[in-house]
């Protein structure tokens, strides 16, 4: 008799994939366990989400590099594909390195994991708040930003890196945090 897949749509996961990350037997991603190869990925992602952000800033940026509109637009289009295309990709092998542990709902963990991750979840919120402050003090001292511009700076992209920031952040504190998981 099969057992049913129960998915956790809060938390975007389902119980075999939780368990699957979870066991010991998934040595298809066993590079990624190390906390050197988990810290770098922390550094992809952070890279990303700021070079994310500075799409926002592009007009000025192109208007400073002097580069012609044809150009322009072939930088900008392959820029942003690649950046959103690693940082999706950094963000899914963060998940699988922290064994989707920040993501799991707590039936399926144990007391220690339920204890990291909370603890993870504390310092994510901490970082967040300062990531706040400093976009609070970029908007009153920075380059005028405004939504959903054609021209000027569109402050779209600070948005999307935001949204990134959010949801990788706890995956991103408990993997540098944690020596073994």
């Amino acid at each position: 008799m099969s057992k049913k897949n129960k998915i956790y749509w809060f938390e975007g996961v389902t119980e075999k994939g939780v368990k699957a990350l979870l066991n010991d037997k998934n040595s298809k991603f066993r590079w990624l366990r190390p906390q050197r190869n988990r810290r770098v990925l922390v550094v992809l992602m952070a890279l990303g989400i700021v070079l994310t952000s500075m799409g926002s800033y592009w007009p000025t940026i192109k208007t400073n590099l002097n580069l012609s509109p044809d150009v322009s637009l072939m930088v900008f289009s392959v820029t942003a594909i690649f950046v959103i295309l690693a940082m999706v990709g950094c963000y899914s092998f963060l998940r699988i390195a922290v064994r989707s542990i920040a993501d799991a709902p707590d039936e399926l963990l144990d007391e220690r994991q339920i204890a990291v991750r909370n603890t993870s979840f504390r310092y994510a919120y901490f970082i967040l708040s300062y990531i706040i402050m400093g976009l609070w003090v970029l908007m009153i001292f920075g380059p005028e930003l405004q939504m959903f511009q054609p021209e000027g700076n569109d402050g779209s992209y600070v948005v999307i890196a935001t949204l990134f920031t959010f949801a990788a952040m706890p995956s991103m504190v408990m993997a540098w945090r944690e020596r073994d998981i």
